[in-house]
């Protein structure tokens, strides 16, 4: 937010010292500091601004030897606009104006910049291998991993073998019990 500070009093009772001009693109502080007696003071926009600015009150009191901050609010999507600002003090006895020029962003905040590399395809990240695809990896790799998997594939075949051989159901029960633990087993070994 920017700053247009307005001295009040300061050579005189009801005198009012503003820069000529002012440039802004977004809400505007206008300071009025007192330097003297309390004095009410009368602020209005020309029509021209008062199409992208508002001020909420136009009379203001400001005690003796002190600041009072006026909020302007500016229309940031308005186009480039020049008006004036009328300052009064003492029921309209001394007048000074501003000329406030109202410029828009240079950037707009929610605007995106585009530039070339959008158009050219981003690389997807490389999914998380498969269950199978890491059982496959750590048996080719030959550590740890893979010979947890090797010995649990040779008792799951064995017992598969025996249950069919002996074709009881406890066997069977057993060989399913292993077929779990190796599975579970597995299943561990490979996540971590």
């Amino acid at each position: 937010m920017s700053q247009l500070t307005v001295s009040l009093n300061d050579d005189g009772l009801h005198s009012i010292t503003a820069p000529d001009s002012f440039e802004t693109s977004g809400p505007v502080e206008l300071l009025l500091d007192n330097h003297g007696e309390a004095v009410h003071v009368h602020l209005n926009l020309d029509e021209t601004l008062s199409a992208v600015a508002d001020i909420r009150a136009n009379n203001h009191y400001v005690e003796p030897e002190n600041e009072r901050p006026v909020s302007v609010a500016v229309n940031p999507r308005s186009a480039a606009v020049t008006g004036r600002l009328k300052i009064a003090t003492g029921y309209g006895s001394e007048v000074a104006y501003t000329t406030i020029s109202v410029k828009p962003p240079s950037e707009d905040p929610n605007r995106v910049t585009v530039d070339e590399s959008l158009s050219k395809p981003q690389r997807e990240p490389p999914a998380e291998p498969t269950t199978a695809e890491q059982l496959a990896d750590a048996v080719a790799g030959g550590n740890s991993t893979g010979l947890l998997v090797g010995f649990g594939l040779l008792a799951v075949v064995l017992a598969v073998a025996i249950a069919v051989t002996l074709e009881s159901g406890v066997v069977v029960a057993g060989a399913i019990v292993v077929l779990l633990g190796v599975i579970v087993a597995v299943g561990l070994a490979v996540r971590v």
